[in-house]
């Protein structure tokens, strides 16, 4: 697939993330010689997100550890944040006051964290943990703490904690399910890294939800819903991400969880438009029939790729973009591994590698997500021989093969439950 002359001459990218990066890069590989402009909405070049609530957050990495080369040819724009577009005149403006005219358009402006209401975050004390200066000015503030809380138990959350513990910080993480990671691993397995948390020292305030946050003598104090209140130097909101499309003023567009887009990537309801990474809602495959978003890491590397190969396609059919979810973690001596879909009405088989532990997780676990007896989704902690044997088979099946996926052999020192969702 070749750029053809007056196709298309000038790309223009809202991002610079992982998603951006690998369309530069596809659409180099693919032969486009026209202009790209990337248009990054940090001051910071595009670099691994991931390393924020890791090697950013602890200090061991600086800045340029993390980042994200690339050496497609490209214009690379720091510091432009989109707020505007006029999809007529194909006209892309930026805070600044900048106007980028385009002939392509490939949004990967990714998410932005959730703030609730009259949360003053930014005051000393109180912060997310989204970007590379949330994670500097953080890591700064945990040098001098002595409690912290945490405010969500996903993964960010879940990471976050256990870099407070490596510190020697008193911690306590807060989250209104009863485990902790429950989206990303599910309810079973995250039941199971909440017990090894504990057994680290992270006190679990689990089930529970804050009501308010406000100024204390002591730092910070948050009143829960029981009645109960938890007092810290230093709060961390790690309450989830929402897609940025507040700047995607095309009428029609829908724009209510993401941008909906066909299974190519297209933008319904746009010309010239794809989206990529954690802001594009599509018919994902390995999601079923209804459209969502697969917001991890290595899948904005694919949906870039795919994005940047729809544009060059222009009105010609382009291939469906199947991106199977599969990401991982380490945190409190835990390998946690997922691939596939997880969904709470699940059907789920744990495999104990080491039956009669009392921590299960460190003993290393398998969980088979299975609907209608097939295999959905897989999660194994300190597991990755049998997660790889069994990912390898799900990805080989395919999204559409409905795969029967076969459980990891068992040995006399394993033990095998049947849960029903």
């Amino acid at each position: 697939m070749r750029h053809r002359a007056g196709d298309l001459d000038r790309i223009v990218i809202a991002g610079a993330g992982r998603a951006a990066v690998a369309a530069v890069e596809e659409l180099h590989r693919l032969g486009f010689t026209g202009a790209v402009t990337v248009l990054g909405g940090e001051e910071h070049p595009p670099y691994h997100r991931p390393a924020c609530s890791k090697g950013l957050l602890t200090g061991r990495q600086r800045p340029a550890d993390a980042h994200l080369a690339s050496t497609a040819p490209a214009r690379w724009l720091p510091g432009r944040v989109a707020v505007e577009l006029d999809s007529a005149r194909q006209v892309v403006y930026t805070h600044t006051g900048e106007a980028f005219e385009y002939d392509g358009l490939i949004v990967a402006t990714g998410a932005k964290p959730v703030i609730p209401d009259g949360w003053p975050v930014g005051e000393p004390g109180l912060y997310t943990l989204h970007d590379v200066e949330d994670a500097l000015a953080l890591g700064a503030a945990l040098r001098e703490a002595r409690r912290v809380a945490v405010v969500g138990a996903g993964f960010t959350g879940s990471e976050a904690a256990c870099v407070v513990s490596s510190l020697a910080r008193e911690c306590v993480i807060i989250d209104s399910n009863a485990q902790v990671m429950t989206r990303a691993v599910g309810a079973v397995t995250g039941g199971l890294v909440a017990d090894s948390m504990r057994r680290e020292g992270v006190r679990m305030r689990l089930g529970r939800r804050v009501r308010v946050v406000s100024r204390s003598r002591r730092g910070w104090r948050l009143d829960l819903d029981d009645g109960s209140h938890v007092d810290a130097d230093v709060v961390i909101s790690a309450l989830g991400e929402r897609p940025d499309t507040g700047w995607f003023t095309v009428p029609g567009a829908d724009t209510s969880d993401g941008l909906l887009c066909d299974e190519s990537l297209r933008v319904l309801g746009t010309k010239r438009i794809v989206a990529a990474g954690a802001v594009a809602r599509w018919p994902n495959p390995w999601y079923g029939d209804a459209p969502g978003r697969c917001d991890q890491w290595i899948a904005a590397l694919e949906q870039g790729q795919a994005a940047a190969r729809t544009l060059l396609a222009g009105h010609r059919p382009a291939p469906a973009a199947p991106v199977q979810p599969r990401y991982w973690s380490d945190l409190f001596g835990l390998r946690i591994q997922v691939c596939g879909r997880l969904d709470g009405a699940d059907d789920i088989e744990v495999t104990e590698l080491r039956p009669g532990r009392r921590d299960v997780a460190r003993g290393g676990m398998v969980a088979v997500h299975l609907r209608d007896g097939v295999a959905r989704g897989v999660v194994a902690v300190n597991a990755p021989r049998q997660f790889t044997t069994l990912a390898r088979e799900m990805r080989a099946a395919g999204p559409l093969a409905r795969p029967r996926v076969s459980l990891p052999a068992q040995t006399s020192q394993q033990r095998r439950l049947s849960l029903v969702g």
